[in-house]
């Protein structure tokens, strides 16, 4: 049995941070119900975001592409080093990871998204290909995981040509379930435990949020010009705050292990004013998430 991702944060009570409703991280029923992109107000805003995700679809190929071709060395440093590379295009694109769950689950679920955790077979993607190159030290072990990691994307970039998959109420809960989950969840749960890069997963988790808000900014504007500066204020300093962690040409980030708790505290505050500016925009276009600030 596998575990929905965002049903983890219903069981682990996210709700009681007083922040958001657990049953809000998923809405049975009406989040579900998709709507024609003829009916959809927003159905231009929701091509022009699908566009960027099929962009980094192609992008993410030829990157686990090259991982498997780095596995296949044998080298384990080059093999981390091709993981690391390898990880941001999915992150962004993760956003709208309830409109293909099964493809999600097969790239980026962790071993608590599985009965039985690393055990289940059906673990797999990239959390397994971490486990086995910076714990376990098993190059050779990865080789599998990597291949089917490369027909997985595949699979991936069929799911966004599925337009009928994707409607503005869906994807806009996406952004703000993401959003969430990266203060509630992959922070306190430590995201990249092994290879150390939760920096990175944040910082494109954010970007590739923003970058499907982007289409709907100037109708925010139209409407009430004070939110839309607001998610772009809490944009800027989201990614502000994890800059300092980053050298510039490089796709690493500082290993998040370095940061005391005062600075994961300001990530944490900077992360969940971002969340709520997001909340405040879908209430601008009367966009029904059923999320609360």
């Amino acid at each position: 049995m596998t575990i929905n991702r965002r049903t983890i944060l219903q069981i682990a009570g996210v709700g009681g941070l007083g922040t958001v409703a657990a049953s809000s991280l998923i809405r049975p029923g009406s989040s579900k119900e998709l709507i024609a992109a003829a009916r959809d107000p927003y159905a231009a805003e929701v091509d022009q975001g699908l566009r960027y995700f099929r962009q980094q679809a192609q992008v993410q190929l030829p990157l686990v592409e090259d991982l498997v071709k780095a596995i296949r060395s044998g080298n384990l440093e080059n093999a981390k080093d091709a993981y690391v590379k390898a990880r941001p295009p999915y992150e962004q694109i993760e956003t709208y990871a309830a409109s293909f769950e099964e493809t999600d689950r097969d790239i980026d679920a962790r071993p608590s998204g599985f009965d039985g955790g690393e055990d289940n077979p059906e673990f797999k993607g990239f959390h397994r290909i971490e486990v086995l190159l910076y714990r376990e030290g098993n190059v050779k072990a990865a080789l599998p995981f990597a291949k089917e990691l490369v027909e997985s994307v595949k699979t991936l970039i069929k799911d966004l040509d599925q337009r009928q998959n994707f409607n503005s109420t869906l994807n806009f809960e996406g952004m703000i379930a993401l959003a969430t989950e990266v203060v509630a969840k992959k922070i306190c749960g430590e995201e990249e435990t092994w290879s150390d890069q939760s920096l990175l997963i944040f910082s494109d988790n954010w970007i590739g949020i923003f970058s499907q808000y982007a289409p709907y900014s100037a109708k925010v504007a139209d409407k009430d010009p004070s939110v839309d500066q607001e998610v772009k204020a809490a944009y800027k300093a989201a990614k502000g705050k994890l800059k300092p962690y980053f050298t510039q040409g490089e796709v690493a980030a500082q290993p998040y292990s370095s940061l005391d708790i005062s600075q994961r505290k300001d990530i944490v505050d900077v992360g969940y004013r971002f969340r709520r500016a997001l909340v405040k925009a879908a209430k601008v276009l009367e966009i029904p998430v059923g999320f609360e600030v």
